[in-house]
């Protein structure tokens, strides 16, 4: 009997299909690139998605900065003392020319600088190269016209009008200004950090390398403040440059008003009275600390320095031997001679070492040791009155004597002497207040008994700036009180809104009794009245002033000097003037400070 299969109804069996591990391997391939693909599109379309789009659009488009004019600078009375006048400039594309170095030449030729000079600086690694790098400043109409007319031929060239300082005054405000120039690399990193916020898809550098900024005085301490902000505007290109149309504009914003506290017509009447003299004139207000007036002499004209000041004027100014770029005012500092007089005598009342009945017999000099120390002239007898009006030397040898030389730069530096003032501009120099101290830790030296006498009489090692003087001659006027001499009354908006007001600041205080300073400044009134300084007189008004005549080199004439204030019951001005080697301070600088005086006081002050 044949038996037949079974058969299971309704089931069907299969086999498994088993993947291969080089199928496994082909999907885990697909998987990957998928996820790198999915990764990729996340990074472009979402996490940059908006700066690649920006990209993008500048491949057919360049931003165009438009440097924003500096802001005005005016006197005290609002007379323009620093502006801006358009001109005319040459630009040049960097990155053209360094895609093709061999139009350099051609380009250099019709510019008419130097290949070398145009290879330096479109090869500096601070610079945008996209952005045009502007050449050349001042361009006449005629050179502009024939490079407009070659614009096909010159596709890396583009002219243009820009705004560039100008000081209506010349030298008359140039050691207070300064100048500008163009920005340097380090000056670029400096201002680096300062940004403006993006507006819309346009973000502007507050400073470019084509930038000009302050480079001394008040261009420099107050840049920030006179720069503005940029503005600029996005011009679509060709692909070979040609601009077709602008995107988009943003003007530029002018920097802010600085408004000075000199009057111009006082700055013009000391500028006058100095001339054929090498030194300085600081005025004061004694109340506030205000500079009326700061001249030094020799000047220069800082328009020579806009746009770039040519190699051979650079160099007659730098190597001047009347070092015509120094402001005398506050950068050099000299022996003060017998200015320094009335604070010393009333450091000797303080002490109680001398009072208002002292008195010597001065005989034209003074012994010590076997040494003879001159006096100017011989004086006979002399009180503490006559000593100041008259200005002996032997009454303050002996003086000097009693007090010693540390307690000498004791009271010169308590009257800012040695000190920088904390005036706003840069490079003050702080001069030289000498002690024992000193000379043992500098010069590796005892002090000797004859320095001390020199001392007192402002000789020696002593040294000050003009500046300084003025601020000592404040110290006696206040009886006692100094304040921080500034030249920056305001700074407003270019509208004309207060942005800031410098208010008056006590730097020091000088403590005496009152019947003390009246009898320094009564022997400083004398000086005027009577004694070596009468061409500083004013009709109608009391001026206290003191001369001073500091020996400079052997054979040579004296350093001129001369302080006063006045009223002297009730003083609204300080004036210091001080000539190098000029001679006596009665003879030369109490006429330029007395006519002063008087011009001042004739204005209504």
């Amino acid at each position: 009997m044949i038996q037949r299969p079974k058969r299971y109804l309704g089931i069907r069996r299969e086999e498994k299909r088993i993947i291969s591990p080089r199928e496994y391997g082909m999907l885990f391939v697909i998987f990957a690139v998928v996820g790198v693909l999915g990764v990729r599109l996340w990074y472009l379309q979402v996490l940059h998605g908006e700066e690649l789009a920006t990209r993008a659009e500048l491949v057919r488009t360049r931003l165009l900065r438009t440097p924003p004019p500096r802001g005005l600078i005016v006197d005290r009375n609002g007379q323009i003392v620093a502006t801006n006048r358009a001109q005319i400039v040459i630009s040049v594309i960097p990155e053209r020319l360094r895609r093709h170095p061999e139009r350099i030449p051609l380009v250099a030729q019709r510019l008419g600088i130097a290949p070398d000079e145009l290879r330096q600086l479109i090869e500096n690694p601070k610079i945008n190269p996209y952005i045009p790098l502007v050449v050349q400043k001042g361009v006449g109409l005629e050179q502009a016209a024939d490079l407009l007319e070659s614009q096909y031929n010159l596709p890396e060239v583009e002219v243009s009008l820009q705004p560039m300082r100008r000081y209506p005054y010349g030298g008359l405000f140039a050691h207070v200004l300064g100048y500008v120039g163009q920005i340097s690399q380090e000056e670029l990193q400096a201002y680096a950090t300062e940004t403006e916020e993006a507006t819309d898809w346009l973000s502007l550098r507050l400073y470019d390398g084509t930038d000009f900024v302050g480079k001394s005085g008040i261009e420099r301490t107050y840049e920030r403040e006179l720069h503005g902000k940029p503005g600029g505007e996005q011009v679509e290109v060709t692909p070979v440059g040609k601009r077709v149309r602008t995107v988009q504009e943003f003007e530029p914003t002018p920097g802010n008003r600085v408004v000075l506290s000199l009057d111009v017509r006082l700055q013009r009447k000391a500028h006058e009275l100095l001339q054929g003299h090498k030194g300085a004139l600081v005025a004061l207000d004694p109340r506030t600390g205000e500079v009326l007036a700061m001249v030094s002499q020799p000047t220069f004209d800082p328009n020579v320095f806009v746009p770039r000041i040519p190699r051979t004027v650079w160099r007659q100014l730098a190597n001047d031997p009347r070092a015509p770029l120094n402001n005398r005012a506050v950068q050099s500092a000299y022996a003060p001679g017998s200015i320094v007089k009335p604070i010393f005598a009333l450091e000797g009342l303080k002490r109680g070492l001398i009072t208002t009945h002292s008195h010597t017999t001065c005989t034209g000099g003074y012994r010590l040791g076997t040494r003879t120390f001159r006096c100017w002239r011989r004086h006979g007898r002399v009180d503490f009155y006559e000593s100041i009006a008259f200005s002996c030397d032997v009454f303050y040898y002996q003086l000097a004597q009693r007090l010693g030389p540390d307690a000498l730069a004791e009271v010169a530096r308590a009257f800012g002497l040695g000190e920088r003032t904390g005036i706003d501009l840069p490079h003050e120099r702080k001069g030289l207040v000498p002690d024992t101290r000193w000379k043992r830790t500098v010069l590796k030296q005892p002090w000797y008994g004859g320095e001390t006498l020199n001392y007192g009489i402002g000789q020696g090692y002593l040294a000050i700036t003009p500046l300084q003087a003025a601020v000592m001659a404040m110290g006696i006027a206040n009886r006692g009180v100094m304040y921080r001499p500034y030249l920056v009354k305001e700074v407003r908006t270019p509208e004309g809104r207060l942005l800031h007001r410098t208010q008056p600041e006590v730097i020091r205080r000088y403590e005496a009794a009152p019947e003390h300073w009246e009898a320094v400044i009564e022997g400083m009134v004398r000086v005027v009245e009577a004694g070596t300084a009468s061409a500083a007189r004013v009709p109608g008004i009391r001026v206290a002033g003191k001369t001073g005549s500091a020996e400079f080199r052997k054979g040579g004439k004296t350093h001129a000097w001369f302080i006063a204030f006045a009223p002297a019951e009730n003083p609204r001005v300080v004036v210091c003037v001080m000539a190098e080697e000029a001679g006596g301070g009665g003879a030369i600088a109490a006429p330029i400070a007395g006519q002063w005086l008087r011009y001042f006081f004739e204005l209504g002050y």
